[in-house]
């Protein structure tokens, strides 16, 4: 989640592993032993999370605080190989970040994020990526108002509601698996780049704005034309006005938001079109509906980018009396040439929201189909303890 979810296994993991074949340790009882350190995160209790916010240190004065917290995330996956005469099998971290945040003064607020993600997931190459930690978020906001917010540092660039979406708060188990397909060719992290941008929200809060200016992908030269970017949205109803777009609110806000954005940089355009619904329904259930367009083109800029259309559509409801609900993600591609294969994606599982964001387990079984290939089948369990 380069960053974007891929690393390279560590010296010190082939040490390890050697040591385990010399000590006669099999593969099935280091499994276990995962296993075990997963059930241990999940059976966190519930009571224990209930703290908000759950580390903070303020001023004397209290103008000034800093906030602390992590994300974790246990996942067990499987998924048939692409010639579908094996399984894949994976006990890993999807993700574990540290969390910083806070306000330096009454208009200046600060975010910081780091990650490492897949932890301890097998390569292709059949090592394990490594504890590799990098800064995913440094985002440093002034706030004139409500009309006007100026961020800077390493950004998230703006252009459709699944990439600005938290991963805290996601209704699937996952972001749909084209959002960030532009990260590597404009040397972005899962989506962030380093620049500046204004945001703010006009006519009542109902509309929103993001632009700006971000580095982009450089030669060697220095001497490449910056990325820009802008993003758009109307909210007839209630606003989301946190830097990340909400998952899910689990039956508490009423959220509709229908939006547009562009990401551009030399010859190469990605432009985006999406509606989010978040809807509270009666006794205290909740519903959350997505639908993203994106369109990519890399044109001679990022060669290994061809222009192709992507779509999302996912849905969630939420059962307050159980603290359970159901979610179905659909994605897919189609790319301009007719030569290059589509590609559709379907998963479909149960989540049980045992304290929210806060602390839950998903699982979910789907389908990977490619043309002119047979289909594949994945099974992802995951956990969250997310404290904020």
């Amino acid at each position: 989640m380069k960053p974007s979810d891929s690393g390279s296994a560590r010296p010190a993991a082939a040490r390890h592993a050697r040591a385990d074949r010399q000590s006669g340790r099999p593969r099935r009882f280091r499994a276990l032993t995962a296993a075990l350190v997963l059930g241990g995160l999940l059976v966190v209790p519930a009571a224990a999370l209930a703290a908000d916010p759950p580390f903070k240190i303020s001023s004397a004065d209290g103008t000034s605080f800093l906030t602390l917290g992590f994300l974790a995330q246990p996942q067990l996956e499987t998924v048939t190989t692409p010639d579908g005469e094996a399984t894949a099998k994976n006990l890993f971290l999807r993700r574990i970040r540290l969390v910083f945040g806070g306000r330096a003064t009454s208009k200046l607020t600060f975010f910081i994020e780091t990650d490492s993600p897949n932890l301890g997931k097998d390569t292709a190459a059949g090592q394990k990526v490594g504890d590799a930690i990098f800064l995913q978020d440094v985002i440093l906001t002034y706030a004139f108002g409500d009309r006007l917010q100026v961020d800077a540092g390493l950004v998230l660039v703006p252009l459709s509601h699944n990439t600005g979406q938290s991963a805290a708060s996601l209704v699937a188990v996952d972001f749909g698996p084209y959002s960030f397909l532009a990260s590597d060719p404009t040397g972005s992290r899962v989506g962030r780049d380093y620049g500046v941008q204004a945001r703010g929200y006009v006519l009542g809060k109902h509309v929103e704005y993001r632009v700006g200016t971000f580095q982009g992908h450089a030669d060697p030269a220095g001497t490449a034309p910056f990325r820009f970017a802008g993003r758009v949205v109307w909210y007839p109803f209630e606003t989301d006005t946190g830097f990340f777009y909400s998952g899910t609110t689990l039956g508490t806000r009423r959220i509709l938001a229908i939006g547009a954005g562009i990401d551009h940089q030399q010859d190469y355009t990605a432009w985006a079109a999406d509606l989010s619904l978040d809807q509270p329904i009666a006794g205290g259930d909740g519903l959350t509906f997505q639908i993203d367009y994106l369109h990519y083109d890399g044109g001679a800029t990022f060669a290994q980018l061809p222009a192709q259309g992507t779509w999302l559509v996912e849905a969630g409801y939420y059962r307050r009396q159980w603290q359970v609900g159901p979610f179905a993600q659909v994605s897919g591609r189609n790319y301009a040439d007719a030569g290059l294969p589509g590609e559709t994606k379907v998963i479909g599982g149960l989540a049980w929201w045992i304290s929210g964001h806060r602390f839950n387990l998903k699982a979910g079984a789907g389908r990977i189909f490619r043309e002119s290939q047979p289909g594949r089948t994945q099974v992802v369990v995951q956990g969250q303890v997310f404290l904020y």
